[in-house]
């Protein structure tokens, strides 16, 4: 699932539509063409998922923000406060990240 791709190792999150036509991969050159910019977007603490969540809206036009809020936070708590190891080297971010 998505959580689990946050405290994955960067060669385990792979955009396979990278993939170039008519190349053959071995293990290492499918991780090298297909790490998803780098491997994916850094994590957003959920304070700055909640500010980030107050520039949407819902299509069904309720206001679930209070709800989705509480819920990733319980879930970033319960994914990131589970792993033993976070490694994000060369995952292609800068020092904002």
């Amino acid at each position: 699932n998505a959580w689990a791709s946050l405290t994955k190792r960067r060669e385990l999150s792979l955009d396979l539509g990278l993939m170039r036509d008519g190349e053959e991969y071995d293990f290492l050159s499918l991780i090298f063409d297909c790490i998803q910019h780098g491997g994916r977007r850094p994590p957003l603490l959920p304070s700055q998922f909640a500010a980030e969540l107050e520039t949407k809206s819902f299509t069904n036009g309720k206001d679930d923000k209070p709800l989705v809020k509480r819920l990733y936070e319980a879930a970033f708590e319960e994914q990131f406060g589970k792993a033993t190891v976070l490694d994000y080297r060369r995952l292609g971010w800068g020092d904002a990240e």
